[in-house]
């Protein structure tokens, strides 16, 4: 018997993360430790091409799927689409965590800006997607790619 007010508990499956969510963010933050106790980090270059730009280039994706503003219905995308970002955005809001580090971190200005901003902004994807929000998913995409524009400007190597 359920009490009065309260949502029914099959409900509830939806408010919690799922599987594949929770492994992806274990898998993200045990390979970040891993990496640094065996004292393999990879280089700011090298986690950029391994880890970010795969992650940012489905988080794009699926912002870009889900957006109410590009006709398809958010709640008509796969839920395994919806996981696949929530996992992406785990993972580069850990990324944005590490780039903070001492040794990690080009300065203590700039730089520290841009990656707490991908922090923020990479959180509030992962969110989005639990939620299943497609306006927030794609605003916080959108501005994702504001901060790695800005921050590339400044930091990347010109070729």
């Amino acid at each position: 018997m359920l009490a009065v007010g309260l949502p029914h508990p099959r409900s509830w499956r939806r408010l919690m993360p799922s599987r594949k969510f929770l492994l992806a963010l274990a898998f993200a933050a045990l390979a970040a430790v891993g990496a640094q106790a065996a004292g393999t980090a990879l280089s700011v270059k090298d986690e950029m091409k391994t880890v970010v730009d795969p992650a940012s280039t489905t988080l794009f994706a699926v912002g870009g799927e889900v957006d109410p503003a590009n006709g398809p219905d958010a709640a008509k995308v796969p839920p395994a689409r919806w996981e696949e970002a929530g996992a992406a955005a785990a993972r580069l809001e850990a990324i944005a965590a590490g780039l903070q580090q001492p040794g990690r971190a080009k300065d203590a200005g700039p730089w520290m800006t841009y990656a707490k901003q991908m922090a923020v902004t990479a959180g509030a994807a992962g969110k989005a997607a639990q939620a299943r929000n497609g306006a927030g998913l794609s605003q916080a995409a959108n501005d994702l790619s504001d901060t790695c524009s800005g921050c590339h400007a400044k930091y990347r190597p010109k070729t």
